[in-house]
């Protein structure tokens, strides 16, 4: 499996996960249906149709550069001890109570338009507390919550999804907290995550280096 296939496999398993029924997979193209949106990730070269109508992400890690379309950088380290963490700290999400924090931080951070104005749950639902492999992380300042992230083992690897800090608590070491007790949790494992621009310095400092690119295609 190529680099790049490390961060497809896991982010289909990921989303089958949230909607098993709702999902379908050929050689070419994994696609779920979730409320309001539909998710596809190419498996295979080959030019895909968007939904009629409906808003969508479509990631394509195969295809040549598109204007007006975001193209990120995906970006893998290597199974290694987790870095030393900073002095902030950032600990597992246990409680719905606290996952409709983290999630609130996660959407406002980005931020991500298609869940504004959030309804709570709709997003990160409460089961993903319990669904194997999912773990929900989140950190404080000062006592305030500030940063987010979730993670998706699919027991070959470790998927790392929507890192985010509130604009306001930048600067604090709070992503890289968030980001070293994700890896710490399973360092014998490779981790993959998508790169934004903001993002990219954080990742390489705890040892992801970029291994392909993949175009977002999106609507709504």
């Amino acid at each position: 499996m190529s680099p790049s296939g490390v961060y497809l496999r896991n982010a289909t398993r990921m989303w089958r996960s949230l909607e098993p029924s709702q999902a379908s997979e050929s050689a070419a193209l994994f696609r779920a249906e979730f409320p309001g949106f539909v998710r596809m990730i190419a498996l295979a070269p080959g030019a895909v149709e968007p939904p009629a109508g409906r808003p969508f992400t479509y990631e394509d890690a195969f295809g040549p550069p598109v204007d007006g379309v975001d193209r990120l950088p995906i970006m893998v380290r290597p199974p290694g001890a987790a870095p030393a963490p900073p002095a902030a700290r950032a600990a597992e999400v246990r409680s719905a109570a606290d996952l409709a924090v983290a999630e609130r931080v996660m959407i406002d951070g980005f931020p991500l338009r298609r869940y504004q104005p959030l309804r709570t749950g709709t997003a990160l639902p409460p089961r993903v507390l319990e669904l194997p492999g999912w773990r929900v992380w989140l950190a404080y300042c000062d006592g305030v919550p500030a940063a987010g992230a979730y993670t998706y083992d699919d027991g070959e690897s470790n998927g790392v999804y929507w890192v985010a800090t509130l604009p306001e608590h930048r600067g604090h070491g709070l992503g890289r907290a968030v980001m070293t007790a994700a890896i710490a949790v399973a360092p014998e494992r490779p981790h993959s995550l998508v790169a934004t621009d903001v993002g990219r310095p954080l990742y390489e400092s705890v040892g992801f280096t970029e291994v392909g690119q993949v175009n977002w295609h999106s609507r709504g």
